[in-house]
């Protein structure tokens, strides 16, 4: 376990400082990134990625136990975690999107629906994983529903890269004839397909033994995830100001 938990640690690391640098970068070049939604996202997702790991590693080494303010921080930075990138990938998505209505729409409806699925599994994990347990039928359940959170979280998250593409190919290709963005749905296509691997993966470790090993794979995940994001969405404004230029 601890073996694993330090690869993980070390991939945390190597991608960390790779997504802090190029965070570092996105926000020098915005004009104004103390009134900037996305630059505040960028940065939250960070934070929170580093707090589990710090977490995840001093619990795996029995400096804290599971308290519940220990697992409740936990979670925190989870909700966190899974918030900000949906947005993040839904600021993607309103770059390129014709109707704000639409996109003011599915902003909502994910935050409605990834808050609901945070607050269960809120009210079953930190009771399943108190030492001991108030009951033991919130174990029984934690270890089915904890499963199905991830798979709903994937399934949302595979959605709106695949609604990116979808409009990016329609609206841009089709209906513009903006070829210059052609590379732009290559690229996406194939970056979403890591980051769906990389949800698969989360949920394949959640069949070890000692989740906080699981837990210490959370930021690695999640960093390789919002490098992606701050990639594609470099990209998009790297094209639209070209065709400015262009126009």
């Amino acid at each position: 376990d601890t073996q694993l938990a330090a690869l993980a640690a070390g991939f945390t690391i190597g991608f960390g400082l790779l997504t802090v640098w190029e965070a570092v970068k996105q926000t020098i070049r915005n004009k104004n990134p103390l009134r900037s939604a996305y630059i505040y996202m960028l940065w939250g997702e960070i934070i929170a990625n580093v707090v589990i790991g710090i977490l995840g590693w001093v619990f795996l080494d029995g400096y804290i136990g599971p308290s519940i303010p220990t697992l409740l921080s936990l979670m925190v930075c989870w909700v966190f975690e899974i918030q900000l990138l949906m947005q993040i990938i839904l600021n993607r998505i309103a770059l390129i999107a014709e109707h704000r209505r639409t996109v003011s729409r599915l902003k909502w409806g994910t935050f409605i629906l990834i808050t609901a699925v945070n607050i269960i599994v809120m009210c079953i994990w930190i009771p399943a994983h108190m030492n001991p347990p108030p009951a033991q039928i919130f174990v029984d359940i934690n270890a089915v529903w904890d499963k199905i959170s991830k798979v709903i979280i994937l399934l949302v998250d595979a959605g709106l890269n695949w609604y990116f593409l979808w409009t990016a190919q329609q609206r841009l290709l089709i209906q513009h004839g903006l070829m210059k963005y052609k590379p732009l749905v290559k690229f996406n296509a194939r970056l979403m397909v890591v980051s769906i691997a990389m949800d698969g993966m989360l949920i394949g470790l959640m069949f070890l033994k000692n989740q906080i090993v699981y837990i210490q794979f959370h930021p690695v995940t999640y960093m390789v995830k919002l490098n992606i994001e701050m990639t594609m969405a470099s990209l998009v404004v790297r094209l639209a100001r070209g065709q400015r230029e262009n126009d």
